[in-house]
């Protein structure tokens, strides 16, 4: 880290290419895997509920290995942003951040929100 620049001081740079917008992700995703790939997003879209009830009770753990997953399983299915956002999770739960893990899990939830799947 740089001399006179603590962690907490660190300007917060989007994850990966998620930028705030109302712009479309659209994911190329092979029509063979389609189910798979819906019904891995569902549990996505779960996980934003269960990283913030776990926030809530200070679950750190909790938090690291849905994040942990999230990085495993995101570039897997064509998800890159997902995965970047995970690992910025991760370290985040590692380090008991509790006001970056609220921005990360909100940044999620835009990334699943905005996400399109195309066969």
């Amino acid at each position: 880290m740089a001399q006179g620049v603590t962690k907490k001081s660190a300007v917060r740079q989007p994850r990966g290419n998620l930028e705030r917008s109302n712009q479309t992700i659209i994911i190329q995703v092979n029509p063979r895997i389609g189910d798979i790939v819906d019904s891995y997003l569902e549990h996505r879209n779960r996980d934003v509920d269960s990283l913030l009830d776990a926030l809530d009770r200070g679950e750190f753990d909790h938090i690291r290995h849905l994040a942990h997953d999230l990085v495993g399983t995101g570039g897997s299915f064509g998800f890159e942003d997902m995965s970047l956002i995970g690992r910025s999770l991760e370290s985040a739960a590692i380090n008991k951040e509790t006001e970056e893990i609220k921005l990360l899990v909100e940044d999620l939830a835009e990334y699943l929100s905005r996400v399109e799947i195309v066969y």
